[in-house]
């Protein structure tokens, strides 16, 4: 699969995604980028009850995103790994499950006592991979997806969660030319692309 999607994704660096500069959003460290993917995943797999704390967070993290239609997001709330609080995500979607929506997401950090720390978006840009093949040449089907993610110099968990919930690997190349692989929950790192030297 890497070889599949390696070619395709560096045609998408040289397209032009080396002018976009990453912005300061939180980074995490791959195991922890993996677990958030796999809790995501997991959330969105059943019906969670939360407790009042964790409704607190999402209400104050739909209030902080009013530009959103809230229709069009699902917000999941998870515990936050590195300090007592939690991230509130507001995964974009659409109207077929089959659809890969690689943005518009958003992960807000909101402390214990439900106050909003910052806003992090997942993405520069609104990003739908067509889930009913009909982009695809007939008799044949996807077997994977890639995407550039300018908004930090590692995948984000939303690659992780993506490649879990429509059970595809995929091939990321983020902001400082490195392109990293997905697959079953997991990120390996394959390297720079030539122009990114």
């Amino acid at each position: 699969m890497q070889r599949l999607l390696k070619p395709l994704c560096c045609a998408a660096l040289l397209g032009g995604a080396y002018s976009a500069q990453a912005s300061d959003i939180r980074q995490f460290s791959l195991k922890t980028t993996e677990n958030l993917g796999r809790e995501l995943y997991e959330q969105t797999q059943r019906a969670a009850t939360l407790s009042e704390p964790q409704r607190r967070a999402k209400r104050a993290a739909m209030a902080a995103l009013p530009h959103l239609e809230k229709q069009g997001y699902r917000f999941i709330v998870l515990n936050d790994p590195e300090r007592k609080g939690y991230l509130v995500y507001a995964l974009a979607t659409t109207r077929d499950p089959r659809d890969v929506v690689i943005g518009l997401h958003y992960r807000v950090s909101v402390s214990a006592d439900g106050t909003v720390e910052r806003i992090d978006p997942l993405a520069w840009s609104a990003g739908v991979i067509s889930g009913n093949g009909s982009d695809l040449p007939r008799g044949t089907h996807r077997a994977g997806f890639y995407s550039t993610c300018m908004v930090s110099t590692r995948p984000t968990e939303t690659f992780v969660y993506l490649t879990l919930l429509h059970n595809q690997p995929c091939a990321v190349a983020t902001s400082d030319g490195t392109i990293w692989f997905i697959e079953k929950g997991k990120i390996t790192k394959d390297g720079k692309a030539s122009s990114a030297r």
